[in-house]
């Protein structure tokens, strides 16, 4: 039976915190950018008023509609897939989104909860099988067809992310580790050689990773990005200070958000930051693994794993360890669909975590 009037207070808290951090530095990225110092800001709580909007909604539908109905809304997923595909490209000449009037819609963001539920869903009707390589084919060759619509926008990066993710759900479960990583090695010498060996646009982002230059065009962001770091040292320069946000440093607001961060807040807040993600995946991990039924625990994984890889992506290529992928911060960035399905995330994980713990998760009375 749900447990009622239960909430996992350090998952609320932190993930709360991140939202007050996000206003605080989105409004600090844009309030120069217009001739309204509050444009974006408004547009971001807009945002964050429909996100609260889909988090109360997620948080009240029951585990049981997302299980029955997890193959639908795979397949709705992939449909948008194919639609943005053929809607005309944007001004950057990517097919990614889906213009819904008030916000634009990504559809990339969307399949990857698609996909956890799909996973999910094939695993819990798989449990009998679970010690044989069909599940782990089945998934990869799924998973692996979604990937390519995600690659033909292109949005290399979010098909690498639906690898990565979905090699961590399978490794996280039941399955045994040589049949979740046999594949692997097959997959990813495919995917270096067709999708960033043989792309320029991924090839030159692989240049400006390797030589952050800012003479060059590809090595300009990555560069500016560890300058925020450089300036912003332990303490910060102070909040709204920042001076890489006056056109020095493209998609501060969005893709490049953490480096604000880095620059006004210091290694303080950065660390701050760091540590209520942490606190997040902690929480979702434990709250997912004391359920009993296989489906609630790899989606509550599934959800978490996507929340922080979400972050490690960003930030990582904030910091130059990662090639630049276009990832935003969760619950930070500027708002959009990534906003709202990350708060739907934690409708999610904060409706399983009312879900009974396993049995021997219960204190006995002798």
């Amino acid at each position: 039976m749900v447990r009622s009037f239960y909430i996992d207070w350090p998952l609320f808290i932190s993930f709360a915190l991140l939202v007050i951090i996000g206003l605080v530095a989105v409004y600090s990225a844009t309030y120069t950018a217009t001739s309204d110092p509050f444009y974006y800001l408004k547009r971001h709580i807009f945002a964050l008023i429909i996100a609260t909007v889909g988090l109360i909604v997620a948080f009240s539908i029951p585990i049981d509609f997302w299980k029955k109905n997890a193959y639908f809304i795979f397949i709705i997923s992939v449909i948008l897939l194919v639609v943005v595909l053929v809607l005309p490209p944007d001004g950057t000449g990517t097919k990614r989104w889906i213009n819904l009037g008030l916000f634009k819609f990504q559809p990339s963001e969307f399949v990857k909860f698609a996909t956890v539920l799909f996973i999910a869903k094939y695993l819990s009707r798989k449990e009998d099988k679970l010690d044989s390589f069909e599940p782990v084919v089945v998934i990869y060759a799924i998973v692996g067809l979604v990937g390519l619509l995600v690659a033909v926008e292109p949005h290399k990066g979010a098909a690498l992310f639906l690898f990565i993710l979905t090699g961590l759900l399978l490794f996280s479960s039941p399955l045994k580790v040589r049949y979740v990583l046999t594949p692997v090695f097959f997959i990813l010498p495919f995917f270096i050689m067709f999708f960033i060996l043989k792309s320029n646009y991924a090839f030159s982002r692989l240049k400006g990773w390797l030589n952050p230059d800012p003479s060059s065009k590809e090595g300009y962001q990555p560069y500016q990005a560890m300058l925020s770091f450089a300036k912003g040292g332990p303490l910060g320069e102070g909040i709204g200070m920042g001076t890489q946000k006056l056109n020095y440093l493209p998609e501060i607001h969005t893709d490049y958000i953490f480096s604000l961060i880095g620059e006004e807040t210091g290694l303080i807040g950065s660390s701050l930051v760091m540590f209520l993600f942490f606190v997040i995946l902690y929480r979702g991990v434990k709250i997912s693994l004391e359920k009993d039924d296989l489906f609630t625990q790899v989606l509550g994984l599934g959800v978490v794993y996507i929340i922080t890889l979400n972050a490690v992506f960003h930030m990582f290529v904030n910091l130059n360890i990662f090639p630049s992928t276009g990832f935003t911060l969760p619950f930070i960035s500027y708002g959009g669909s990534s906003l709202i399905m990350s708060f739907i995330y934690i409708g999610i994980l904060l409706r399983i975590s009312k879900e009974p713990v396993k049995v021997s998760f219960v204190k006995r009375v002798k």
